[in-house]
């Protein structure tokens, strides 16, 4: 039980490592960690509404327009029609913000993969593999 309790301390100092990694990337773009997520979101779920996109991260509808407003001023999501609702709108990741959720991620990679830098390659293997037994 103690080594379980000694990984899941590791874990939880690996995610703080990473949230600042993060959290040092998106200034310098002008994003902020709520933008990058949604427009992750949005990538994954391109027929998505507003109303998911509160629900997915547990926001009001009036933070989520405020939201889509910044990121559609920014030209980096548009809303278009829904096809069946007129009460809703599709929003979409346009080129810009697709380019720019790549520039951040591309980054952010690099960022990660310099904890890796003294690791072999059977290392790397071998800690790929027990990742890969995660359930997620």
């Amino acid at each position: 039980m103690e080594e379980l309790q000694l990984v899941t301390a590791k874990f939880r100092e690996i995610k703080n490592e990473l949230s600042n990694y993060f959290t040092q990337v998106l200034p310098q773009y002008e994003v902020t960690p709520i933008m990058m997520y949604t427009i992750q979101f949005l990538r994954k779920n391109p027929d998505s509404i507003a109303v998911d996109i509160a629900n997915e991260f547990g926001l009001t509808r009036g933070a989520v327009t405020q939201l889509l407003d910044k990121l559609e001023q920014d030209d980096l999501v548009q809303r278009k029609p829904h096809p069946v609702s007129r009460r809703s709108l599709l929003i979409q990741v346009t080129d810009k913000g697709t380019l720019l959720s790549d520039t951040i991620l591309n980054e952010y990679n690099n960022k990660i993969e310099r904890l890796f830098v003294n690791y072999t390659a059977e290392e790397l293997r071998s800690l790929r593999l027990l990742l890969d037994k995660l359930p997620i």
